[in-house]
């Protein structure tokens, strides 16, 4: 279910700002709309809403969350963080209504799926610069995930790549991160490509579907 990110251009179009790299996933996904940029690094409050939003880049990652947004919220509250629209038509033929969808201006570097009636099942991470607190994202290298995350091992992800899952006992989120490289082959230097945080059921690190 998984694959490389240049294997599919299909991604692109069906989960908005996916670049190479993830699948789009069967989940209901999402797409966004325009977004206004905000202040420092800081994480918005749990609250969101237009005037405490963050630009795509100074967003937090954690288990479970981007900034304000957290895997589990209902759509209500995923629209009032201000960071997203509702109902929005599928961009490609056949698919149903997006039920939430990032705002134009974070398109590029986020992805959301949802269930049915609009809860966030998980939260996909493209665009460089946005991290953990440890500085940790896309493009780190699997030597600073590993000096992160010492306890966390490397899995298969199918399709000749491997993954770094993480989980917070603490609240049940899940963090990971996919690189491009499988188990046996993978080097220091190799790249993260794609992160996914999720709540109760681990990432998948893939994306597929409509």
């Amino acid at each position: 279910m998984n694959k490389k990110i240049a294997a599919l251009v299909l991604a692109a179009s069906v989960v908005g700002g996916i670049g190479a790299g993830v699948l789009v996933h069967a989940a209901t996904r999402e797409e966004p709309v325009a977004a206004s940029p905000a202040p420092s690094r800081t994480t918005p409050s749990s609250e969101g809403g237009e005037s405490g939003m963050a630009a795509p880049d100074e967003l937090e990652l954690a288990p479970g969350r981007v900034g304000p947004v957290r895997a589990g919220m209902t759509k209500a509250q995923a629209l009032s963080t201000g960071y997203f629209v509702a109902d929005k038509p599928a961009p490609v033929e056949g698919c149903p209504v997006i039920p939430l969808a990032w705002k134009d201006e974070y398109v590029n570097t986020y992805d959301v799926y949802t269930l049915g009636n609009g809860e966030i099942s998980s939260i996909g991470v493209h665009g460089r610069g946005v991290t953990t607190a440890d500085g940790i994202g896309v493009g780190s290298s699997y030597d600073e995930v590993k000096a992160a995350y010492p306890d966390d091992t490397l899995l298969e992800a199918g399709y000749g790549q491997s993954g770094v899952k993480v989980f917070d006992r603490q609240d049940g989120g899940w963090i990971g991160f996919l690189f491009d490289s499988s188990v046996d082959a993978i080097a220091g230097p190799d790249p993260v490509t794609f992160v996914e945080v999720t709540k109760g059921a681990e990432p998948s690190l893939m994306r597929d579907g409509c």
